[in-house]
């Protein structure tokens, strides 16, 4: 059994053997008044096209004097729902962009909720988020089913794969790759990339073996690409112009985002990301790879760093009796061959991804779930799940900063310039 510890900013963690369940084991049944995204209502009527966030669009947004603002799509249906609500919001000083994130999702999922998107924001720009470590058979489908979808871009990391630049040149659609290095800008660049997402260690979910804090990763990234380049990874709204005045092209925002009124997440998983202080954020080694991952600090990750591993559980209770991509079996293959160190210890070790993410986003189980978060969360100001703000109100808010900010470098600039 795990004691129980405190943090700083006072919050107690509940030990992960005093869940309110029998069993760390037990299954999650399967019920009819679980609301769950697990059914197809696509109109495919609904299919239309969304426009292209290309290098030259890029351009010309910047020469309007605006810059990018990209919600970052996180986890298992974590970002689902803010999209649209992204792509739509108005401001004065940003092109906005939203991003659904194809992990976790069946092509008809994914349908859905691009779709859905769309019609929250009609000719704003929708994009979606691949991993290259998933399982390869879902990944070209779910990149494929994008590709037809029409979005305005395909963005991919935690790996590399250049089958998916082929697929997005081949259908015009704009590809940008996330990297942690200027060397692999550079070869993003060669191989046609539109623009690239510099994510830093502060981050959240997988970040690898960045070691470089993000404004390093900007000036090293920019050093070695012409590319756009979108600053990701721990920043907060206070952080916003100080990479704009690095010459980055745009911001991406994501840990903010979910912590807001708007989108699907449980409302226990944003109540995770309220109140905390940097004693209630780790580090965990995934099971993907054996990456490291940042995450909310809760029992469950107090169990995997004490030594305990979880193998996978029925996912029937979400996926549906067929199952995911019609695997039916407790381990739905959802990595790449060779890349799950659960799968591969023979459940011996690690611990299932998907489980632990579903049952954070979808049952907000603040005990078993797996609650992935950048280094920001601990600069969110509101308390409590009532207090949050909405996308449209956090784009304003932005704004404002920066405005205040603009006018308070031009009163400096006039009282040195006076005699």
């Amino acid at each position: 059994m795990v004691a129980p510890q405190h943090s700083r900013s006072g919050s107690e963690t509940v030990p992960y053997d005093a869940a309110p369940y029998d069993s760390a084991r037990e299954d999650i049944p399967v019920t009819d008044d679980l609301v769950v995204p697990n059914r197809t209502d696509t109109d495919p009527a609904g299919r239309g096209s969304a426009p292209k966030l290309t290098r030259d669009a890029i351009g010309e947004i910047l020469r309007a004097g605006k810059h990018l603002l990209v919600q970052g799509a996180m986890g298992l249906h974590v970002s689902d729902g803010l999209a649209g609500k992204v792509a739509a919001a108005k401001s004065a000083r940003f092109v906005t962009a939203g991003t659904v994130s194809g992990v976790g999702k069946t092509p008809e999922l994914l349908r859905r909720e691009l779709r859905r998107a769309r019609a929250e924001a009609p000719g704003g720009y929708v994009g979606v988020n691949l991993m290259a470590a998933i399982n390869h058979l879902d990944f070209e489908r779910l990149a494929r089913t994008a590709l037809v979808e029409g979005v305005s871009f395909i963005v991919q990391g935690a790996g590399i794969s250049r089958e998916v630049i082929r697929w997005c040149h081949d259908a015009g659609t704009p590809f940008a790759g996330i990297v942690s290095s200027g060397r692999l800008a550079a070869m993003y660049e060669k191989w046609g990339a539109d623009f690239l997402v510099a994510e830093g260690a502060e981050a959240g979910g997988h970040i690898g073996d960045i070691e470089l804090p993000l404004a390093s990763l900007v000036e090293d990234v920019r050093s070695h690409s012409s590319l756009p380049v979108v600053a990701a990874g721990g920043i907060d709204a206070s952080d916003v112009a100080a990479y704009l005045a690095q010459g980055v092209a745009g911001v991406q925002l994501s840990t903010r985002f979910i912590a807001c009124r708007d989108g699907d997440a449980h409302p226990a998983f944003k109540t995770m990301h309220l109140g905390k202080g940097a004693d209630d954020v780790v580090v965990i080694t995934s099971c993907v790879k054996g990456m490291k991952a940042r995450a909310v600090r809760n029992a469950f990750t107090d169990a995997l760093a004490a030594g305990d591993h979880f193998p996978p559980r029925s996912k029937a209770w979400f996926f549906g009796k067929d199952g995911y991509g019609g695997r039916t079996k407790a381990c739905i293959e959802c990595l790449g061959t060779g890349l799950c160190k659960c799968r591969a210890s023979d459940f011996h070790e690690s611990f299932c991804i998907t489980d632990a993410l579903l049952r954070a986003a979808i049952l907000g189980d603040t005990v078993r779930g797996l609650f992935y978060t950048g280094q920001s969360v601990t600069r969110i100001p509101e308390g409590t799940v009532q207090e949050l703000k909405t996308v449209q109100e956090l784009v304003l808010e932005l704004d404002r900063l920066l405005e205040d900010g603009s006018h308070r470098t031009h009163a400096l600039s006039a009282a040195s310039a006076s005699p």
